[in-house]
């Protein structure tokens, strides 16, 4: 009896290996890439001006004009190690995590295994993934936190009052994180609006979701005087727009015409120049340093009121790109050698070869492994995932929005691809908007792009699952003839989840 049992044992863990096998390969490379960065490039990567921002807010823990609070809250955490290591290292398990996570909740989700472990490979083998992972940025907390809002929406078939408060509560911490996190919550909202899930998920996730931002919008004013999460904004939207602006269509006081650009928009270099560089014109422009935030907002606006096509034809380009073949960067870009496992020297205007910061501000040197970085330099050459490859997830995604659920299937049937097509609105819309508000507001820089690593592929294995179950159905019905599977009969429509 006893070995029978051992036997029955041992088949079902070789039959759980079996069906998880794609998942495992891929962890084991995944887990590959990150150990290479670790041993390659010690401590991290910092990028200078956000990296060493977030080394010393996390210090002084005070709202910050440019960037919220989040991020330095984990690495005043992570400072009570005294070693810098620990921050690539616990960033990269959360890569890790993040592969599991999408591939628990699409098998979940009756997504076959195959499909969702390929579903899960962008964000595990992404080369530029592993690269931000190892720098002292927000990027992998905010993905974190954005997984762990959706994984709770879209776990159960409707989910429950905890699930809301979670999920509201990880897209508020997002926000803190990156403020475009606020965009994804009220998507996250809508979606619950959309899915008529009860007023009491709703309200219990627009709670969770409304009081960190508040709690963090009144400790802003303490500080600044002003509700908000950021006070950056104004700084952002000038150099965004600055490039392109025609002042002779403008309606700007004598004061604020001083923020116009001498040199034709061919000639005018990017949006970063604007907001960090001292000769930009935000520095020398001759106002008080009250009235200046004011004079930037008012050009911005103006700009985009009387410049609708050439502002919409900028940003239009610039999520376009996200989509084109390869990894380039025009002229107003930002270089996309930042994002790339560096070989020595590298380029200043790149940002990324200062001396490192520590938790406690000192300088650090850098240490590079000449072989380990040589193979990942070597893997990032292809080891990516292409824009239109990007496109095509996308437009599964967008595919199984439109594709109506069949009249005569089931109810349960039924109601699953409807949850299926609600579920592809929020992943697409919200990688969207990753892509368009950064494209709005700041820059071209394929930094914004990788947290759609996280929503286009889920988005595209529930697609397909839709597409091939309406297939199925049809075949189906043309054969008048219920499903077989497994040697049983099914109904047709029933549900795989």
């Amino acid at each position: 009896m006893a070995m029978n049992r051992l036997r029955s044992t041992n088949l079902i863990r070789r039959a759980h290996l079996r069906r998880h096998r794609l998942i495992i390969v891929l962890i084991v490379l995944a887990s590959a890439l990150r150990v290479l960065a670790m041993v390659a490039y010690r401590p991290a990567f910092e990028f200078a001006g956000d990296s060493y921002a977030y080394l010393q807010l996390a210090r002084y823990l005070t709202p910050d004009t440019v960037r919220p609070a989040g991020y330095p809250v984990v690495l005043r955490a992570l400072s009570v190690t005294g070693e810098l290591w620990v921050v690539p290292a616990v960033q990269h398990a959360l890569g890790l995590l993040l592969g599991l996570a999408l591939y628990a909740l699409l098998t979940r989700r009756g997504v076959a295994p195959m499909i969702a472990a390929l579903a899960a490979a962008p964000v595990l083998l992404d080369a530029y993934q592993v690269n931000i992972e190892h720098f002292v940025m927000a990027e992998t907390l905010f993905d974190a936190l954005l997984v762990a809002g959706l994984v709770a929406l879209l776990w159960g078939r409707e989910p429950p009052l905890w699930a809301c408060g979670l999920a509201g509560g990880a897209l508020a911490l997002a926000a803190l994180v990156r403020t475009v996190g606020v965009v994804l919550g009220v998507l996250a909202l809508a979606y619950l609006v959309a899915r008529r899930v009860g007023w009491s998920r709703s309200v219990a996730f627009a709670g969770t979701l409304a009081a960190p931002l508040l709690g963090y919008a009144f400790w802003f004013h303490s500080v600044h005087g002003s509700y908000a999460l950021s006070g950056g904004d104004a700084y952002w939207l000038y150099g965004r727009v600055a490039p392109i602006a025609d002042c002779a269509r403008l309606d700007l006081t004598p004061a604020t015409r001083q923020l116009c650009s001498p040199h034709p928009p061919r000639e005018r270099p990017g949006p970063n120049y604007y907001v960090w560089n001292h000769n930009s014109p935000r520095f020398t422009i001759d106002i008080p340093d009250a009235a200046k935030k004011a004079a930037l907002t008012d050009f911005a606006h103006q700009v985009i009121e009387h410049q609708p096509a050439d502002y919409t034809r900028m940003v239009a380009g610039d999520v376009a790109h996200y989509f084109a073949p390869g990894r380039w960067v025009g002229q107003r870009d930002w270089p996309v050698g930042t994002w790339r496992f560096p070989a020595e020297p590298v380029p200043a205007y790149w940002n990324i070869n200062a001396p490192l910061a520590t938790f406690d501000g000192e300088r650090v040197a850098r240490d590079m492994s000449s072989t380990p970085a040589a193979v990942l330099r070597a893997y990032q050459r292809h080891g990516y995932i292409p824009g239109p490859a990007l496109g095509a997830m996308a437009a599964l995604g967008v595919a199984a929005v439109f594709l109506n659920p069949a009249r005569r299937s089931s109810g349960a049937d039924h109601d699953e691809r409807r949850r299926i097509r609600a579920d592809c609105a929020l992943l697409v819309t919200a990688g969207t908007a990753l892509l368009v508000v950064p494209s709005a507001t700041v820059c071209f820089d394929y930094r914004y792009m990788l947290p759609t690593l996280v929503l286009f592929p889920p988005a595209a294995a529930l697609g397909w699952q839709q597409i091939t179950r309406a297939r199925a159905a049809r075949r189906d019905r043309a054969g008048g003839e219920p499903r077989k599977r497994g040697g049983v009969q099914l109904a047709t429509g029933t549900s795989d989840s």
